[in-house]
């Protein structure tokens, strides 16, 4: 080994010190990026979760609206019809009324 020292090689038990302390870090990073990888997929989770109450929320809105909007048109035509009718009656007293006034004035 002597000579390994003296022609400049690098010692072997350098290396294997260099090689355990590397070995150190590595493991520290594998733990670091599995302990990442939990959060990660547990915020994933969460978010899954909440994007599905809200989507659930969203749709249940969506029926109750849909049915709102359906009793409201059927309002509306109803409201419609009943419009026709007191057009049809204001238009039959107009007629009343003509008659009346020249029944007024024929007797005056």
């Amino acid at each position: 080994m002597a000579n390994k020292k003296q022609r400049g090689g690098p010692d072997l038990q350098v290396i294997a010190d260099e090689m355990r302390a590397h070995s150190i870090i590595l493991e520290d990073i594998r733990a670091q990026t599995s302990m990442t990888i939990e959060a990660v997929e547990a915020s994933r989770s969460a978010l899954e979760q909440r994007i599905d109450r809200v989507d659930q929320d969203s749709r249940s809105r969506d029926a109750v609206l849909e049915l709102s909007i359906r009793d409201l048109k059927v309002s509306v035509q109803q409201i419609g019809v009943d419009v026709r009718d007191v057009a049809g009656k204001i238009e039959a007293l107009s007629r009343l009324e003509e008659r009346v006034s020249a029944l007024e004035r024929a007797r005056a």
